[in-house]
């Protein structure tokens, strides 16, 4: 398989202008900083709890995503959550694959767990940022960091193979992602490193209490629930909740649904629950 990398160009400037389907909230503040020669982004709303971080993970099959396609979405994230969110803009496919997108989720993780000793901090990452956040858990347990208080998931993309069923049973529900998409982007982020850079093919012992949320119109519907299935055997505090009809990252292209406000109060209370359990 070659890389398309005309699909990726297009949906590139594509996937930017979906940052501006809704305003940001007006009760955030964003900042600019460059953390470990990495472009970040600090969220941080006026109601935020204090000695708490959420580090987030933008999707995007690897390859796409940015500032500008998720920066409305998480601005809104961070307010609904109360939390100051640390937006990770990670090296992209093709041009830097596999692993430097995952090498710069866990530089910023480790930065951030170094600065600031007293925090409680949470990972949070939606479709391919999903997945990086996975395999970032897994790495920082291989490195004994402090691992999160807890992570939150939204549409994981978490079988690189991309061989589950609903990649081809739910085709004809899902607006966004295509299984032709889907391949390319795995191929453009891995090449023949796929079972190595796959999420789905690491060994978990531990995992840090998680939520996941995921619509039943998406392609990667089975990759939510096949990861739910797995980690639920270690993780007792682990939610799944299934938005029937709701299409992939539910909160994307319309925050003020009755699903996507649903689904931040969800997060926002595991998060809370698992802080003071």
């Amino acid at each position: 398989m070659s890389i398309n990398n005309q699909i990726i160009e297009e949906n590139r400037a594509l996937y930017d202008s979906v940052g501006d389907f809704y305003p940001t909230h007006e009760a955030v503040a964003i900042t600019k900083e460059t953390i470990n020669n990495i472009v970040c982004h600090w969220f941080t709303p006026t109601n935020s709890k204090p000695n708490e971080l959420v580090i987030y993970v933008h999707g995007g099959g690897y390859a796409i995503g940015s500032f500008q396609s998720h920066k409305a979405m998480v601005s809104h994230f961070a307010k609904g959550l109360e939390r100051t969110i640390l937006f990770v803009e990670y090296s992209l496919a093709p041009e830097k694959p596999y692993p430097n997108g995952l090498n710069d989720v866990l530089s910023i993780y480790k930065w951030a767990t170094q600065m600031f000793t007293d925090y409680n901090f949470y990972l949070m990452g939606d479709s391919a940022g999903g997945g990086l956040v996975i395999a970032s858990v897994f790495e920082i347990y291989q490195h004994k960091l402090t691992p999160p208080q807890a992570v939150a998931l939204i549409s994981p993309w978490y079988n690189l193979a991309t061989n589950n069923p609903s990649l081809e049973s739910r085709q004809h529900l899902d607006q966004i992602l295509n299984k032709e998409m889907v391949q390319n982007f795995a191929y453009a982020y891995a090449g023949a490193n796929i079972s190595k850079a796959d999420p789905s093919q690491l060994h978990f012992e531990n995992f840090p209490p998680v939520f996941v949320g995921v619509g039943t119109n998406e392609v990667l519907f089975d990759d939510a629930i096949n990861f739910f299935d797995m980690v639920y055997k270690i993780q007792e505090n682990s939610q799944l909740k299934i938005y029937g009809g709701q299409g992939h990252v539910l909160t994307q292209l319309d925050i003020s649904t009755k699903s996507a406000q649903d689904l931040i109060i969800n997060i926002n209370l595991f998060f809370t629950n698992t802080h003071n359990a």
